[in-house]
């Protein structure tokens, strides 16, 4: 039961800095400055609202709910989308648990242990973050989970969506740059509303690939039930194989 509950601790830390829309100091105030404040927007691009293009990296992620195929960003992770290929090509996540759902915004695996505090990288040591003005925490991303720390391994976590309110989207709106200007574009946050989002995790996760197709088991994994102090799913649920192809439209 310890091992759970640390586990469960880990978890809630996701998602208990995602109710924050001041995007300031990031993983620790003062340590690690959220990018989100010192991206230049006028090159945004958000290329998760686009169509893939033919030959990008394609992860088939087989799941005992069923199957999420998520293409991949290398051009924008390299590090994080790698070592996430190097994994599934050795049969890393074949078997693996989801061993957290938080509150039916999102699924974490990919732990190399029964604590869920570590996972494996090609040459042992953590991935800094890779962030990107273009990619963000849309319903169907995948996320590199850090702990907070900055760095990145094995354990990922798949994004449903927290349901932005009115008010939440104002206080996105009057998120502020030092000189006192709305930060976020208005493409942005509309966004987030209408493609689904935990948009308070923006800036604190790699996001390194976008869900296409699936996200039906995504919300059905997500709304499966959990134990309370855990955030465990009560019946076991787990990744079955991952396989990376190549897309190709038609």
């Amino acid at each position: 039961m310890a091992k759970k509950l640390l586990a469960g601790i880990l978890l809630a830390g996701v998602l208990a800095l995602s109710g924050c829309f001041g995007f300031g100091g990031g993983q620790d105030e003062g340590l690690n400055q959220n990018p989100v404040r010192t991206f230049d927007y006028s090159t945004m691009h958000l290329v998760q609202l686009e169509d893939p293009y033919d030959g990008q990296p394609l992860a088939v992620i087989e799941t005992t709910f069923g199957t999420i195929k998520a293409v991949l960003y290398p051009q924008y992770a390299p590090n994080t989308v790698q070592n996430f290929i190097d994994r599934a090509n050795e049969g890393y996540y074949n078997g693996k648990d989801v061993y957290g759902i938080l509150q039916s915004s999102l699924f974490m695996t990919g732990a190399e242990n029964e604590q869920r505090n570590s996972g494996v990288t090609s040459d042992g040591n953590p991935i800094p973050n890779e962030y990107s003005v273009d990619l963000w925490p849309f319903k169907g991303a995948l996320c590199s989970f850090n702990g907070r720390s900055g760095y990145g391994d094995s354990r990922f976590f798949v994004i449903n969506e927290q349901p932005l309110t009115d008010d939440d989207v104002k206080t996105l709106k009057g998120v502020t740059d030092k000189s006192g200007n709305p930060l976020l574009p208005d493409e942005l946050i509309n966004a987030f509303r209408e493609k689904g989002s935990i948009a308070g995790l923006a800036g604190l996760h790699t996001v390194f690939g976008q869900t296409i197709e699936g996200f039906d088991v995504i919300e059905k994994i997500c709304a499966a039930p959990v134990s309370g102090d855990t955030s465990a799913p009560v019946e076991p649920i787990n990744i079955t194989k991952i396989t990376i192809e190549e897309y190709h439209a038609g």
